[in-house]
């Protein structure tokens, strides 16, 4: 877990001052924040193969996170979603 999520875990369960507590919905500020972080963080590029006939096969690339199609290898982030990518040991 990164630092920034760690913080996050913390800050969760910090305890403000009780009479602005019912109005301040802080669970749903840190799923936005950690959601933000984790897309932030380097995921795997997920491969397919795909069968085109009979006997060929092509290996296509997609985002982890909204398994949307890469058409280009030379990007650092999902064009739909925004997550970063991990493209070491795909074109090695």
């Amino acid at each position: 877990m990164s630092k920034e999520l760690e913080a996050l875990q913390r800050m969760r369960y910090y305890n403000p001052d009780p009479e602005d507590f019912d109005t301040y919905d802080i669970e749903k500020d840190y799923k936005v924040i950690q959601k933000a972080l984790k897309r932030n963080e380097p995921m795997k590029v997920k491969t397919k193969r795909i069968k085109v006939s009979i006997d060929a096969y092509r290996i296509d690339d997609y985002c982890p996170t909204c398994d949307e199609e890469l058409f280009k290898t030379d990007i650092s982030y999902c064009p739909c979603c925004g997550q970063k990518l991990d493209w070491r040991n795909n074109y090695e």
